[in-house]
């Protein structure tokens, strides 16, 4: 039995060396091109990932031919026209591959035209050679790698979707028990319930499936209904967000009977979990779990006499709210594992009850803005063009070796590089150059003795193998494509149809490597620097901006804003944030013993809840503006959102927000007693109906707490420290 560590590396040095050889034995040119193809899509993640980069590849080679012929045929006889363009080009493709989609179609189309302008030199014939060429070998790599991969033992995605649902699911059922047992032991919730890490895995199973699409049936076929489950699960995320509020007010312990119904409600969702588990592997829902959800009630029906109201506590609210929040997430869990039931076509007799009629859940927060502008992307074309025109400056005014040679390798290495969040240049040129040497070694010492094409194929089957079998953790991706390019690349002349051994061409491929990475170097620390501390400080002072701009919709009634509608789509603060997740773990502590990476973690935590309950607050208020339209209310929320803006803006908490939230906790108290019977006489109920009142208690509790989230991460901030990250250390 083969062991499974060396089914990939085979996989990818069979593919890489029938390539190499098919060219060879076709007679074409530069038979490195087609390995280069097979080694790009070989280190993607699943195989519907592999043909789905494979289409762009062939997509972003096509259009690269294009630009190119545009270029040289408008502009060949004009330089500086035609460098303007370039790299005008350049940044429009170095700022399209930050799309999640098709990203990696845009950075081919940039190679591939610069490849062939610069190799066609500007004269049409050798122009349209070189391009010709590429397509070719673009192909038959592609061919190659879909060949290889689909005889020898082939994988589906479709596996690896089921697997991360199952871990989804997993983690739900974990989290629920741990709830249920902290609601026995303390008859409340010490902490917030969020039930799952909903929000950090939507991004990977919405790429899953979309890649699984190119290579699984059952995924391609029922398209429709996995997006379904995926909009399902992205209102279960916000709904987790809603939970996060309710559970964070019932702070006292709650009565006996409310103790119970809620735990029914948490082992209702628990059995849910067990059975989208039990769909995912197979197997037959066991009989009794599958009951239709119900409303629950926590509250009295009947109003409250005043010996029994003396003891009820301000909490109950709130719990009310956690009963209703669990029943409509049951709800919903329940039309999940239907439609779970529908794509796994289970044909159980236990399955039977969850085989209902469900509709699709709209998904507020759903990835539908991956359109918006994006200023890490911006920010990475105006670095790129500065690589270009730094390198067309030491073409034209420095007499470099290799000619226009250098102005290829900027746009291919600031386009790779630049695109890498906090790729080290540093620590990544010194694992190009020790490539570069080993597999020079190999050039000079061992490859002139190769005088048959098995001999030539061995070597590169040997090489590939070895890279892939050695580097085979997720974490050493970028040093098996290094490795392997290198290799291909390094080795180019031995490809030939008449071999040529010339250590001057390596030599100088490996001197202009090292200028344009020293270039990449200097503007990626200066330009908008790309170290993670200048990161992280940049996507917290967007994450502010972000929330300023989506709070800013709220800060006039509606009635005033002249027709103009609440816009609730814009891009998600969340994203900043992860990105300073990211950068955290990637800076060097050491270098600044003054501050404690725990309390710079909390800032991270304080604005992961305070995105998490602005979902929730903007989802209320929408909930709130179809069931209820009173202008005293729409008034006040408009003065507290400006009172948000001016933390925002300031980094201080202002008197005039502790005066509104007076009034805000005095309504609240009003609108609480009329809703758990405690005040039959109140006002309320001659402006206000049931739902009304309702609808207005869950928006401006939510409010409060995003209240609270807002001056807990400015606390956070001012004691963290972290304005001394901007004094960073600078070396090469």
């Amino acid at each position: 039995m083969l062991n499974q560590r060396c089914i990939l590396p085979l996989k990818v040095a069979l593919a890489l060396t029938l390539a190499i050889v098919s060219a060879l034995w076709l007679g074409w040119e530069r038979p490195y091109w087609a390995g280069f193809a097979v080694v790009v899509m070989a280190a993607t993640e699943t195989s519907g990932h592999s043909l789905k980069k494979g289409r762009h590849r062939l997509v972003g080679t096509l259009l690269g031919v294009l630009a190119a012929f545009l270029l040289v045929g408008l502009f060949a006889q004009q330089p500086l026209p035609f460098l303007a363009c370039y790299s005008l080009f350049a940044a429009l493709c170095v700022y399209l591959q930050g799309n999640p989609r098709n990203g990696y179609m845009w950075t081919i189309c940039l190679m591939v035209c610069s490849l062939v302008v610069v190799m066609g030199k500007l004269l049409p014939e050798q122009t349209f050679s070189v391009a010709v060429l590429r397509l070719q070998e673009t192909v038959l790599g592609i061919v190659c790698f879909t060949l290889v991969f689909s005889l020898l033992w082939p994988t589906s995605s479709h596996r690896t979707v089921i697997a991360t649902l199952k871990l989804y699911f997993d983690n739900q059922s974990k989290q629920l028990q741990i709830a249920m047992a902290e609601l026995n032991d303390h008859n409340t919730f010490t902490k917030a319930l969020t039930l799952s890490d909903s929000l950090k895995q939507l991004t990977r199973l919405e790429d899953l499936i979309y890649a699984a699409s190119a290579d699984s049936y059952h995924i391609a076929h029922d398209y429709p209904k996995w997006q379904t489950l995926l909009s399902q699960l992205n209102r279960w995320a916000l709904l987790c967000g809603h939970l996060a509020e309710a559970s964070a007010l019932t702070s006292e312990k709650m009565a006996p009977e409310q103790c119970a119904v809620i735990a029914s409600l948490l082992e209702r969702l628990s059995s849910r979990a067990q059975d989208a588990l039990a769909l995912l592997e197979g197997r037959a829902v066991i009989d009794g779990r599958s009951r239709l959800p119900q409303n629950v009630a926590l509250l009295p029906s009947k109003p409250l006499d005043n010996e029994k109201a003396g003891s009820i506590d301000d909490h109950h609210g709130a719990t009310m709210m956690l009963g209703s929040l669990l029943t409509k997430i049951d709800q919903l869990q329940y039309d999940l594992v239907a439609t779970l039931s529908e794509l796994t076509a289970q044909s159980h007799q236990g399955n039977a009850k969850y085989n209902q009629p469900h509709q699709a859940v709209s998904a507020p927060g759903s990835f539908t803005a991956r359109w918006a502008f994006r200023p890490d992307s911006a920010v990475a074309a105006l670095k790129a063009c500065l690589v270009i025109w730094v390198c067309i400056a030491l073409w034209l005014y420095v007499p470099m070796p290799g000619g226009a040679m250098i102005v290829l390798l900027g746009a291919i290495f600031s386009c790779v590089v630049l695109s890498l969040p906090f790729a080290s240049v540093k620590a990544l040129s010194f694992s190009m150059f020790g490539w570069s040497l080993f597999v020079l070694a190999q050039y000079v010492l061992l490859m002139p003795m190769l005088t048959e094409i098995w001999q030539l194929s061995a070597f590169y089957f040997i090489n590939a193998f070895g890279i892939w079998y050695v580097f085979c953790r997720p974490q050493q991706a970028l040093q098996r494509m290094l490795g392997t390019q290198l290799l291909i690349m390094m080795t180019s002349g031995a490809m030939q149809l008449t071999p040529v051994y010339d250590i001057q061409s390596a030599l100088l491929q490996l001197m202009l490597i090292g200028i344009v990475m020293l270039i990449i170097f200097w503007v990626n620390h200066t330009v908008f620097s790309g170290t993670p501390e200048s990161v992280f400080l940049r996507e917290l002072g967007r994450l502010r901006t972000g929330l300023k701009l989506d709070l800013q919709q709220f800060t006039k009634p509606k009635h005033q804003q002249a027709g103009h509608s609440i816009v609730l789509k814009r891009q998600d603060p969340l994203r900043s944030v992860a990105m300073a997740e990211t950068a955290i773990s990637r800076i060097n502590w050491q270098a600044y013993p003054e501050l404690e990476p725990a309390k710079v973690g909390t800032v991270i935590t304080g604005a992961y809840k305070a995105c998490l309950l602005y979902r929730a607050f903007e989802d209320n208020y929408r909930h709130w503006q179809t069931a209820s339209q009173h202008r005293a209310i729409e008034a006040l929320i408009a003065k507290i959102t400006q009172s948000l803006v001016a933390i925002l803006e300031e980094s201080t908490v202002n008197p005039t927000l502790t005066e509104h939230q007076y009034q805000l906790d005095r309504l609240l108290f009003e609108l609480q007693r009329y809703l758990i019977g405690l005040d039959r006489e109140s006002i309320l109920q001659f402006s206000l109906s049931a739902d009304d009142v309702d609808a207005s208690y869950r928006l401006l509790t939510s409010l409060q707490l995003l209240i609270d989230s807002f001056k807990a991460l400015i606390i956070n901030v001012q004691h963290s420290h972290i304005h001394q990250l901007r004094l960073q250390p600078f070396a090469i």
